[in-house]
């Protein structure tokens, strides 16, 4: 009978043959791509294959049916739940970091045809010569691949107005559990041709296939642009601001916000700073302004910046765009390479963020947890985020609650357990009980539907298994 490891120095024998030096085994490569941004711990794979075409995935697919290796498809591993972390030591690393062309662009119906690789600024930076954008904007923009962002199911700066990748995708070309490619969509905004097959696909996590290409709805950019940064002394009034900006019916394509933690290690004053940016019409910008500064005043806030273009209100931003580096270097600050850190990502209805707020600060006094907290708070998507020493086994063991905790709140809110950072390994049990409070108490029937979605895409278990459900 032949062994497991037989049959992967085979599967490596064929690989080799058809990658050479695009395939790697080298173990100081294979643990960079043993974990992703989270601080979930994974195995080394077997191997990283960077492909280049739709065929070479197709021929990647079938040989891992063949040979019964396990196949997780990367971009930037920038997620922060765990789902583009290997498991298993029998795991093949599609990294699609080099099919990264634009392959058209329409200025006239407002899409654009990419392939996975391609970072999200750069895609806007090319778009921006078209008058045009691509509205996803992950904090991790710079670093972050549009198809690992439809995997996610991501959202980010703009969300406030523009909402999540599943917003803003039309159409995809992806190869299946079965070697298959499907081409699903249109390139129109109005498609119903049967079942929507590309929501199911956006937010899997690269649990039902390899995405090789997207069809992309853009928007224009704004004629004019009207942006501030403010500063309050607790995060009540911050919130009560935003809330006097939605009764105002401003409508903001940014709404962020950090709080003074954070804004310690970023070498700001420690107060809680709100970042809103509103697209507008030229003219308007003073009248706007006059409002915003209004709701600020009103809410006990100070603004300390203001931009009129949509380039100065990105310099203005920065800071909140380092919300996750600067977490990590207060928590490797306190601990080091023994640290871990939780990244939460719930969302809530925006009437329900004060609360939420105000929990959230008791349930990190009640575990006694190092914590901070910020996010994209104009669509109620807050990240609280905490760490601790992962030798010390009572702190885990804290955060952990914290986390699930959060969870559970976001729940009885009416909210979600994750808005944009996805399931991957840590949310588990908290989709089960989201499901549930929605299934009188049952969750099991629903989570066999979604098994059952992943066996029709999925017959052979290949793609990225033991993510988002067991």
């Amino acid at each position: 009978m032949v062994s497991m490891v037989q049959r992967q120095g085979d599967a490596i024998k064929e690989l080799e043959a058809v990658f050479k030096d695009r395939l790697f085994t080298e173990p100081h490569i294979l643990s960079l791509y043993s974990h992703d941004a989270s601080s979930e711990v994974g195995v080394k794979p077997m191997a990283v294959i960077q492909p280049v075409s739709v065929d070479e995935v197709v021929k990647i697919v079938k040989l891992a049916i063949d040979y019964g290796f396990k196949i997780i498809p990367v971009g930037s591993s920038t997620s922060l739940s765990g789902n583009a972390t290997p498991k298993l030591e029998n795991t093949v690393i599609v990294s699609l970091e080099r099919m990264n062309s634009i392959i058209e662009i329409s200025d006239i119906d407002w899409y654009a045809r990419v392939q996975p690789g391609i970072k999200d600024d750069e895609l806007n930076l090319e778009l921006m010569s078209y008058g045009l954008q691509w509205p996803v904007d992950p904090a991790s923009s710079k670093t972050a691949t549009v198809g690992g962002v439809i995997s996610n199911g991501g959202g980010g700066m703009r969300g406030a107005k523009y909402g999540p990748a599943s917003h803003w995708v039309l159409g995809l070309e992806a190869v299946i559990g079965t070697g298959d490619v499907i081409r699903i969509g249109c390139r129109t905004v109005k498609c119903r041709e049967g079942y929507n097959l590309v929501q199911t696909f956006i937010g899997s996590e690269g649990t039902l296939g390899i995405i090789t290409e997207a069809t992309l709805r853009l928007a224009p950019l704004p004629e004019s642009f009207v942006g501030l940064m403010a500063r309050f002394r607790d995060a009540e009034s911050l919130v009560n601001a935003v809330i006097r900006v939605k009764r105002d019916k401003l409508w903001p394509m940014v709404t962020e916000f950090i709080d003074y933690m954070i804004a310690q290690v970023l070498g700001l004053e420690p107060m809680y700073y709100l970042w809103i940016g509103i697209d507008t019409y030229s003219g308007s910008e003073q009248q706007i302004l006059s409002k915003l500064n209004n709701d600020v005043s009103l809410s006990g806030g100070e603004i300390i910046d203001k931009a009129f273009t949509w380039q100065e209100f990105s310099k203005i931003l920065e800071p909140r765009r380092m919300l996750y580096s600067a977490t990590l270097k207060a928590a490797f600050n306190d601990y080091g390479t023994d640290a871990f850190v939780a990244f939460e990502d719930i969302a809530v209805p925006t009437s329900k963020l004060p609360e939420a707020v105000r929990e959230i600060q008791t349930l990190g006094q009640k575990y006694n947890v190092k914590m901070v907290i910020g996010g994209h708070i104009g669509d109620g998507n807050l990240h609280p985020t905490v760490w601790a020493r992962r030798s010390d086994k009572d702190e885990m063991e804290r955060i952990m609650k914290f986390f699930e905790d959060v969870g559970k709140l976001a729940i009885r809110l009416n909210g979600t357990v994750s808005a944009e950072h996805g399931i991957g390994v840590q949310k588990k049990g908290l989709l089960r009980e989201a499901i549930s409070s929605r299934n009188d108490g049952n969750s099991d029937y629903v989570i066999n539907l979604m098994k059952n979605i992943k066996r029709v895409f999925d017959p052979y278990g290949i793609f990225n298994p033991g993510k988002i459900f067991d």
